[in-house]
């Protein structure tokens, strides 16, 4: 009788490395979660809005600043966010040394303190030489027409005071025409330095001003 061979024993098989524990894929997750981040950052920041101020009007050098020049604006500045003036800073009262046009934000650099020695002068200024459009923040040139015949006679002579004046604002005449000659007139602020705040309270008087709206 032949005896039985008995059959090999089967090998152990070895368990090998989960693939998800792959350094590649390790790798890939890693990026993945990398970028996720990155591009949610990107997308919070982008859409990130902070108030400031923006032009309601065109505003002119010298312009003081009325609480109905500015509007807020929500707008997405990034990194250059500074160097507009924001809604936490009042204006109102201080002075524009750069032109804004209407519509644009107004840059922190371009309001500033009135200056020290300003004066606010009114020129009144008779309805027929008193072109239409001119307010607060109109740049105007000054002009006054005089008198020099002789009685009966229509000899005038109109000369230039001061050009680049900035209008702070404007009162219209009184309706009726029973307060005063004065009354009759538009009253047109404007504010100008010490010399010329003498040359005009001294030339004014002897004539009639007249006023130019200087356009752009």
């Amino acid at each position: 009788m032949t005896e039985a061979v008995p059959s090999p024993s089967p090998q152990p098989r070895r368990i090998g490395r989960p693939k998800w524990l792959d350094p590649r894929v390790i790798g890939g997750i890693l990026l993945l979660v990398v970028a996720v981040v990155i591009g949610s950052r990107v997308i919070a920041a982008s859409s990130t809005t902070v108030p400031v101020w923006s032009a309601s009007r065109d505003l002119s050098t010298g312009t003081v600043i009325a609480a109905g020049d500015l509007v807020a604006a929500e707008v997405n500045l990034g990194e250059v966010q500074g160097q507009y003036l924001g809604t936490d800073t009042d204006p109102v009262g201080r002075t524009v040394s750069v032109p804004v046009r209407r519509g644009e934000l107004v840059p922190s650099a371009a309001v500033t303190d009135p200056p020290a020695n300003g004066r606010v002068l009114v020129v009144p200024v008779p309805p027929d030489r008193f072109p239409p459009g001119v307010g607060h923040g109109s740049v105007i040139d000054l002009y006054l027409t005089t008198d020099n015949g002789t009685a009966g006679s229509q000899q005038t002579e109109t000369a230039l005071l001061r050009s680049g004046l900035t209008v702070q604002s404007v009162t219209a005449p009184a309706a009726g025409g029973l307060s005063g000659a004065s009354a009759n007139q538009y009253q047109v602020a404007v504010e100008v330095d010490e010399e010329t705040a003498d040359l005009l309270v001294r030339s004014l008087p002897a004539g009639e001003a007249v006023v130019v709206l200087v356009t752009r």
